[in-house]
């Protein structure tokens, strides 16, 4: 039998690993995922070694052709040695209804409109793969899912087993390299408030970095922070080697016009400077424009991650979908066994790996 290489083998390794340490059990359960690329196309074969059904999901997208994402499920699944059914399709050709326990917020099923919802039994469950805070309108439609009882439940991504806590700060350190920014004594400044921005500057600190820090309201520390009304300041200080942006709570833009700051004032004071981009909305037409360097070349809107914890390897991904997929279980058992979608979520609440929308999501 063929073999994987060693990064597949360390990855599949990785997920067995998981679903001991969660005890994640998907037998007799249905699942639909994507088919995806990357540390992504784990997903479906995650809950297929976990003992479900799968449906995977996949279309033509900049990250790879459908076929070829196909192709590499279907090597990965025999490398897995899995023993389920796992059907890989395209959205459109899903059929009328679709009798599913777990419904993954995963890429290539976005948006979860109506019409898909409609082909869900009531008795299904969508697992958002983190924290609800982060959801994005549009992507799930809640109305018809809580008009359904459908209950859609966060991941709680400080869960010890799976804690994603430790990646941000690992992440922005990551980029900087990237961009051959030294860190050790280099000028840092970190723009990000919220708990993206917290766990950075945790990081920083820890290292002994110095570093300045913008935030929303600039109160998160005595020294070194400001408020984002305040980012003209940057123009008076002595040097910056980098900046690295970080706002994933906060969606006003933070440099641009209509802002104290523009990017073309950076660049004229600085402009060896080099922007890292993790998330947060600025003007990127102004910053391509502007001759400052910057990295990644592709600015995501606000809400998305234009740097993801994926270029660190394949873990992050995989012990957050790993998470995701244990608050489909638990939830999905309780909707099996005659209970409702209030008392599903609870259970993935109690059990500490779920998280609800605050307020409770069917008090919307």
């Amino acid at each position: 039998m063929e073999t994987p290489d060693l990064a597949t083998a360390r990855a599949l390794q990785r997920i067995q690993t998981l679903i001991q340490r969660l005890n994640l059990d998907l037998s007799g359960m249905k699942v639909l995922t994507e088919c995806a690329s990357g540390a992504y196309a784990y997903t479906a074969v995650m809950a297929a070694m976990a003992g479900a059904d799968v449906i995977a999901v996949g279309r033509d997208s900049s990250y790879g052709k459908f076929e070829d994402n196909k192709k590499r499920l279907a090597d990965l699944l025999r490398f897995a040695q899995t023993k389920t059914s796992v059907r890989m399709c395209r959205k459109e050709e899903l059929e009328e209804h679709l009798s599913v326990d777990i419904v993954t917020n995963s890429g290539f099923l976005r948006p979860i409109d109506a019409a898909l919802i409609a082909k869900l039994p009531a008795s299904a469950v969508v697992c958002l793969m983190w924290e609800t805070w982060e959801f994005r309108p549009g992507e799930i439609d809640l109305d018809a899912c809580r008009t359904k009882g459908i209950p859609v439940i966060g991941t709680n991504e400080h869960y010890p087993a799976t804690d994603m806590f430790r990646y941000p700060g690992l992440l922005a350190l990551h980029l900087l390299f990237a961009m051959q920014v030294e860190t050790a004594n280099s000028d840092l400044v970190l723009l990000g408030g919220g708990l993206t921005g917290m766990l950075i500057a945790k990081m920083f600190t820890d290292m002994g970095l110095s570093f300045w820090w913008f935030t929303p309201e600039g109160n998160e520390r005595a020294e070194k922070c400001k408020p984002y009304s305040a980012m003209r300041d940057l123009l008076t200080m002595e040097n910056i080697d980098a900046v690295i942006c970080a706002e994933h709570k906060d969606p006003r833009v933070v440099v641009g016009k209509d802002t104290p700051l523009r990017f073309a004032e950076l660049q004229q004071q600085f402009p060896l400077l080099r922007w890292g981009h993790l998330s947060g909305a600025i003007d990127a037409e102004a910053l391509a424009a502007s001759g400052l360097e910057y990295f990644p070349k592709k600015i995501m809107p606000f809400g998305y991650m234009t740097y993801s914890t994926d270029v660190l390897g394949p873990a992050p991904v995989l012990e957050l979908n790993a998470a995701g997929l244990k608050v489909g279980e638990l939830a999905a058992r309780v909707r099996m066994a005659g209970g409702d979608g209030k008392t599903a979520i609870q259970k993935t609440v109690d059990h500490g790996i779920g998280q609800d929308f605050e307020g409770g999501f069917f008090s919307h």
